[in-house]
C-alpha cells in the first residue's frame, strides 16, 4: 500500500539541490579566509602552489558529485551539481568582500566600514568595489566555475559510475 507520507530520503532527494547551494555559500566564505591564510605561505614550487590554492575546491564537490552520481546515476546531473556548487561558491566568495569590508572590517580599508557611510566618498567607493572587484571577478571566475565544474564533475562521476559498474561495487547507505 502506498503511503501519502514521504520518507525522509524522498524529502531530502527533493531538497538536495538546495543543500548543494548551501554548501556552495559556506564554501565560498571558507575559501575567502583560506586564500587569505595561504597568501602568507612561502611556496617555491608552482605545483605546490596549485595544489594549495586550487585542490581545496575538490573537497566540497567530491562528496556532492559522488552522491549525485549514486542517486541520479547520471554523469550530466552530477556535473550540473558541481557547476551549481562551484558557481554559488564563486558568487559567495566575491559577495563576501563588501560584507567583510562593511560589517567585519579590514585594517587596510577602514574607510569602508559601515559607520563611515556619511563620508562623501563612501558610496562611490562601495559602488567601485561592487562593480569592479565583485561583479568583474564574478563574471571572470563564473566561466571557470561553469566550464571547469562541468568537466571535473563529469569526470568524477564518469570514474565513479564506471568503477562501480566494472567492479560491481555496492555502497551501503543508511535508511
Amino acid at each position: 500500500m502506498l503511503s501519502t507520507i514521504e520518507s525522509e530520503d524522498e524529502v531530502f532527494m527533493k531538497k538536495r539541490w538546495f543543500v548543494y547551494i548551501i554548501i556552495g555559500v559556506l564554501f565560498g566564505i571558507f575559501d575567502f579566509y583560506y586564500q587569505e591564510v595561504t597568501k602568507g605561505i612561502a611556496i617555491t614550487s608552482y605545483a605546490v602552489w596549485f595544489v594549495v590554492a586550487w585542490a581545496i575546491w575538490l573537497i566540497p564537490i567530491i562528496p556532492i558529485v559522488l552522491y549525485e552520481s549514486k542517486i541520479s546515476k547520471s554523469k550530466v546531473m552530477s556535473a550540473f551539481a558541481n557547476v551549481l556548487t562551484w558557481s554559488v561558491a564563486t558568487i559567495s566568495y566575491y559577495l563576501f568582500i563588501p560584507i567583510k569590508l562593511m560589517f567585519i572590517g579590514q585594517v587596510s580599508r577602514k574607510e569602508m566600514y559601515i559607520s563611515n557611510y556619511r563620508d562623501p566618498f563612501y558610496w562611490s567607493n562601495l559602488k567601485s568595489i561592487l562593480l569592479g572587484d565583485v561583479l568583474g571577478s564574478i563574471l571572470t571566475w563564473i566561466v571557470v566555475a561553469i566550464a571547469g565544474g562541468f568537466i571535473i564533475g563529469f569526470l568524477i562521476s564518469f570514474t565513479y559510475l564506471n568503477f562501480k559498474k566494472n567492479h560491481n561495487v555496492k555502497i551501503e547507505t543508511t535508511n
